[in-house]
């Protein structure tokens, strides 16, 4: 029986996903320079190669973030605090726990390292006799989930931005449980797991919704400092946790979908 098109679809998006958070890769960045007459020359290729993102997370969790000043790419110096990231051990261990759980639902035998877990259940998503449409789409949403999660994570100078906003799922709306990392464009909820990235550009959506709340409480701000009161749409008593129930939001489901 040949496969629908919507499976094919899902078996290249676990593969992909699998791929960045178990597989190293190379980026390539175009070096350009302006010319004194104005102009745009290229003057060279920089190729670099990177360690998959569950080693990304990995150095994380035991080295930690030191300042800003680190420099990219570079382990933080030693101080005279303990090392490490205990939102980035956690969220590596639970990795480990939910991938091997997808191996033991599907009677698949474990492998020594989380990676290799991921590695054969990519694998396994092109055989429907072992993993049936139904499966195929709840191991691409984990599969996503945890390389937001990873990725969200993962930085050497600065630890994920924490905006002080809600949730935007209805169902969740807690205050301070976003992880955000603006260079990967990817986020996640530490309280529902909802995703947000920028594969069907969702983590535009969440930036409205923080930028929203930010603006809101500016104003409220400004508003106390000058003695006026009244609500006009800012943020205020009426909405507790600030939450902007519209129109962007309503069809939300806690994937971030």
């Amino acid at each position: 029986m040949t496969p629908s098109r919507r499976r094919l679809l899902l078996v290249d998006d676990i593969r992909a996903y699998a791929a960045q958070l178990a597989d190293s890769y190379r980026a390539t960045e175009t070096v350009y320079r302006k010319t004194r007459n104005g102009r745009t020359k290229l003057v060279g290729v920089h190729t670099e190669t990177h360690d998959g993102l569950l080693v990304q997370l990995a150095e994380v969790a035991v080295h930690g973030v030191t300042s800003s000043t680190d420099n990219p790419g570079a382990r933080p110096v030693p101080q005279s605090k303990p090392p490490g990231h205990w939102e980035a051990i956690g969220r590596g261990a639970a990795i480990a726990a939910e991938a091997a759980r997808w191996c033991w639902d599907l009677e698949l035998p474990l492998r020594d390292t989380t990676q290799g877990n991921i590695r054969q259940l990519a694998g396994a998503a092109g055989e429907p006799r072992i993993v049936d449409d139904d499966q195929a789409a709840a191991l691409c949403r984990s599969l996503r989930l945890w390389r937001a999660q990873a990725q969200a994570l993962i930085g050497w100078t600065s630890e994920a931005y924490r905006p002080r906003a809600t949730c935007p799922i209805l169902t969740c709306g807690k205050p301070g449980t976003l992880r955000v990392n603006l260079a990967r464009k990817s986020a996640f909820c530490t309280e529902c797991l909802s995703v947000w990235d920028d594969v069907d550009g969702s983590i535009t959506v969440l930036a409205e919704w923080i930028s929203a709340q930010t603006d809101a409480r500016v104003v409220t701000a400004e508003r106390i400092r000058s003695g006026h009161s009244g609500h006009g749409g800012a943020w205020l008593p009426d909405h507790p946790n600030g939450q902007i129930h519209g129109s962007g939001f309503a069809g939300m489901s806690e994937s971030g979908a």
